[in-house]
Parts: structure tokens; C-alpha cells; sequence
């Protein structure tokens, strides 16, 4: 599970969101606007729980997830480039 939550991690930088670690170990996710939306523990007792908790609240942030595949970028950049 540690390595969905990279992904998610991952994804959410490359979207203009901000994730920081503070010094209990827990990554705070924040809006591009600078908004904080939800925090994952460095050693969570229930992964999967606190995964859908983190996923959950960055869906209704307004992040897509789960992150659209390659071709799916391509042809969203294709449709921006003729308008």
C-alpha cells in the first residue's frame, strides 16, 4: 500500500498540489490554492482505510484520481491545442 500512496503523492505534485511532511511523519495534502485537505500518517494502522479517507477527500478537492492514462492526457492536450 506505502507505494499507492507515492503514486497518489506523485500525481497530485504534478497537478499543482502541494504535499508536505511534517515532523510527526504525516503527509499533508493541500490544495493549489493552498487549501489543506487531508493528512496520511507515516505508519497507519489501517492502510487501506486511511488510502480510501485520502483519495475520498482529494476527489471532492477537485484532484481526478485515479490518474487518467497516457493516451488519455494525449488526447485532452490534442482537444486544449484546438480551441
Amino acid at each position: 500500500m506505502a507505494h499507492e500512496i507515492d503514486k497518489i503523492i506523485k500525481w497530485a505534485c504534478s497537478q499543482g498540489w502541494t504535499v508536505r511532511t511534517d515532523g510527526n511523519g504525516y503527509r499533508r495534502f493541500y490544495t493549489p490554492g493552498g487549501d489543506y485537505v487531508v493528512r496520511y500518517p507515516a505508519t497507519p494502522g489501517r492502510e487501506g482505510r486511511r488510502l480510501a479517507e485520502v483519495i475520498t477527500a482529494i476527489r471532492h478537492h477537485g484532484l481526478v484520481w485515479p490518474a487518467p492514462s497516457k493516451g488519455e492526457q494525449r488526447a485532452q492536450r490534442r482537444q486544449e491545442a484546438e480551441k
